[in-house]
């Protein structure tokens, strides 16, 4: 089963990413917002990973949705799964800093995780976050994710929080 194309919440819109975003996500990539993510990337780099987060919808009929609030692009939430073998990674991140203290990535990443469970069917996710990114490990624990120390953390540094879909709070 595919993953809904768009989704909306209150205040946002959740849809798969456009070529017309690009420009938000280079500048995102060059700034030091990307560091919990191996960043800082040059403008190649930061095409060759917002094209693979485009090729994702194809390959896997899921992906990573832009959060676009009143238009205009602002952050991306929502799976990736480089690797079939390991479970979907549930990532977000904010690409201004204007963008955070509203609460945006929390609602985004409530609506994509109801939309994984209830619609999809999946019994959870996975994030990888930086020991050192406090701001994505406390969003972690509001969306109900439980440290999980038993998973293979694919990258030096990060931390694993696992959310399963028993008791799921929108």
């Amino acid at each position: 089963m595919s993953a809904a194309a768009q989704l909306t919440t209150r205040r946002l819109c959740l849809r798969q990413p456009r070529t017309t975003d690009l420009g938000a996500y280079t500048r995102y990539c060059a700034s030091d917002r990307s560091r919990f993510v191996r960043g800082p990337f040059t403008a190649p780099e930061a095409f060759d990973t917002f094209a693979a987060i485009i090729g994702h919808w194809t390959l896997r009929g899921f992906g990573r949705y832009v959060i676009a609030q009143n238009g205009a692009p602002i952050g991306h939430v929502g799976p990736l799964a480089m690797d079939e073998r390991h479970p979907p990674e549930f990532t977000w991140t904010l690409w201004t800093a204007d963008a955070e203290g509203h609460g945006f990535a929390t609602e985004a990443c409530r609506a994509v995780l109801t939309h994984l469970f209830a619609d999809l069917g999946w019994s959870s996710v996975v994030s990888y976050i930086d020991a050192e990114n406090h701001a994505s490990r406390a969003l972690a624990l509001r969306l109900g994710a439980k440290s999980d120390p038993a998973a293979a953390v694919p990258l030096p540094g990060c931390v694993a929080f696992r959310r399963c879909a028993e008791g799921l709070r929108t």
